[in-house]
Parts: C-alpha cells; structure tokens; sequence
C-alpha cells in the first residue's frame, strides 16, 4: 500500500468595503470608483489508492476591510460566516480512518511576503500548524469548522487611516497583491511513500 500526501492549498480574498460599513469621502460630482477581487482556485487533488480527500469549502465565507466601529477612516478587518474543511474517506480505507478520519492539520500563509502597503506589512497571519479535530457528519465524511471568531485570531489587519480617496485607491490597489492560503495536510507528502 502506498502511503501519499494529501495537501490542499485554497486561496482566500480579501475585498474593501463591505455590508457593515461605507467609506465615504468628499468630492464632487465624480461617482467613486471601486474595485472587486475574487480568487481563482485549484480543484482538489488527490492520488489513486488513498485513504481520502479533503475539502475545502469558502463559499459561506466573508473577509472584508470595512472602516473601524467608531471611525470613518481608519480600517479593519470583518470577517463573517465559516470556513469548513471536510475529509472524506475512500471505499477501501481501514476501517479506523472510515471511523475518525486522518489525523489532519491545518496552516495559514500568505502567496506574497511582500504583501505590503505604505511601506508596512498589510496582513499577518499565524503560521503555526494547528490540529484538526474531526466531527463525523452522519454521511460518512468528517467535518472540521474554523468560525470567524476564530479566523480573527489567526488573521491580523495592518490598522491604516485612509483620510482621502486617493488613499482608498493605493490600498484597494495593495489588496490585489497578495492572498491569504490555507493548507490542509494529513503531514505525508511524495518524498514519504512507503511501499509495501
């Protein structure tokens, strides 16, 4: 038996502006101009004979850079929904993996180092591995959920003051340059198949 990695990188975009708050700035009769972003993603991998597959699941997800509660200018970060990770175990694996799933963590990074606007780091997340406790979902898959009041914790929004439009513009600008990723792994990867 081949043992395999299973590692799944998925991007998450971060957007200004939001449902919670608006910037508003003085100016003529020039509508404001704004941007939106959206990450495009890989589809899972997953390799032939393996215990499983994971899923990442963003989609009820929300990350927002909204003005602070009590400012008009300054920002911060809104985070809204759940990011779900489910494992799903293949027709053939023991029966110890079909009954609590693999022992699976989580990481965050960054796809730019250099993710920075006015000479600062934007965004710093936490890039520690964090274990995944598995909860069965009745159907025979595991579900592990992070809340927003968790992703709060590993997310960390550079505080800014965007006292002008121009401003709002450079840092809509810097937001394009970098993605927040998240990695699931069951810790195996290519260089550690064992076979048999």
């Amino acid at each position: 038996m081949k043992r395999l990695s299973i590692l799944i990188a998925l991007v998450l975009c971060i957007t200004i502006g939001g449902v919670y708050a608006t910037w508003v700035y003085s100016q003529s009769d020039d509508v404001a101009d704004i941007t939106g972003a959206k990450a495009i993603s890989m589809t899972e991998a997953t390799f032939t004979g393996t215990y499983g597959t994971y899923h990442v699941d963003t989609s009820g997800l929300s990350l927002t850079v909204d003005p602070k509660e009590g400012t008009t200018h300054t920002t911060a970060l809104k985070i809204s929904g759940n990011l779900v990770v489910t494992f799903t175990p293949n027709t053939y694996a023991p029966v110890e993996v079909k009954e609590n799933g693999v022992p699976s963590t989580f990481a965050f990074s960054l796809s730019n180092a250099d993710w920075k606007y006015d000479g600062t780091n934007l965004i710093t997340v936490d890039t520690a591995l964090h274990n995944i406790t598995w909860t069965p979902d009745g159907n025979g898959a595991f579900t592990y959920t992070i809340s927003a009041a968790q992703l709060a914790n590993y997310i960390t929004l550079t505080e800014y003051t965007l006292d002008t439009k121009v401003d709002y513009d450079a840092y809509d600008a810097a937001l394009t340059n970098g993605q927040i990723i998240i990695s699931i792994s069951d810790g195996k990867n290519a260089s550690t198949i064992v076979n048999n």
